[in-house]
């Protein structure tokens, strides 16, 4: 049995740890703001889009109100000639929840994309199972990228990585910055991710909109 001095001294460990990680996500976020601004305009990129408002920055926590479990942050963007916002770039750290819901998976995840809205953490969000009674048409390329195709409106992907894997600059470099760019230009899924740390998922039959990780070999 633990004593209850082991007891308190893990209690403040935990606290200490969990105030760590919120403030490397919080610093991660600043970097990929920065990266992905700065990708936007070099010279392929800025033929298509341009940044088209500032970031917009959502976060979620706990039932109880107490930990932050996820953290948002999404670029409105416009694709050439238009003005008006044609999409976002999104990202999404999610700790613990349905971000992280795909089933054999205990790990924190980040999720890149282009969507259509923002990320809110309400109704806007990646999560497992992925909704499928929205009217969208979901698929899994190369079992690393999702994609939503709506008649109406344009093409939504997105795909992940574990939050472990981005542990300095080049790490984001190669696994957000670089994919990203090659996915907005319209580049071979498969090439754009080739290299990256991108999860595999693969799809859980019989338990519709649900997916399953695929292990690190």
């Amino acid at each position: 049995m633990s004593s209850p001095v082991s007891i308190g001294i893990s209690i403040t460990d935990a606290v200490n740890f969990v105030a760590l990680v919120g403030g490397e996500c919080e610093r991660l976020t600043d970097l990929i703001k920065q990266e992905v601004s700065r990708a936007l305009l070099t010279p392929d990129l800025a033929k298509r889009y341009k940044a088209n408002g500032a970031w917009i920055d959502s976060s979620d926590t706990d039932e109880h109100g107490w930990v932050c479990t996820d953290f948002g942050i999404s670029l409105p963007i416009a694709a050439k000639p238009k003005r008006l916002t044609t999409s976002y770039v999104v990202i999404q750290i999610s700790l613990t929840g349905v971000g992280i819901g795909a089933l054999g998976n205990h790990e924190p995840l980040v999720h890149i994309g282009q969507w259509g809205h923002p990320i809110d953490l309400e109704e806007i969000q990646m999560g497992f199972p992925c909704d499928l009674d929205s009217g969208y048409d979901l698929s899994l390329e190369d079992n690393r990228l999702f994609r939503w195709v709506h008649s109406g409106c344009e093409t939504e992907w997105c795909y992940s990585v574990r939050l472990t894997d981005l542990n300095c600059p080049d790490d984001v470099k190669i696994n957000i910055i670089e994919p990203l760019k090659s996915l907005l230009l319209g580049d071979d899924v498969a090439q754009s991710l080739s290299g990256t740390a991108a999860v595999q998922y693969v799809e859980v039959v019989g338990n519709e909109g649900q997916y399953r990780i695929i292990p690190q070999s």
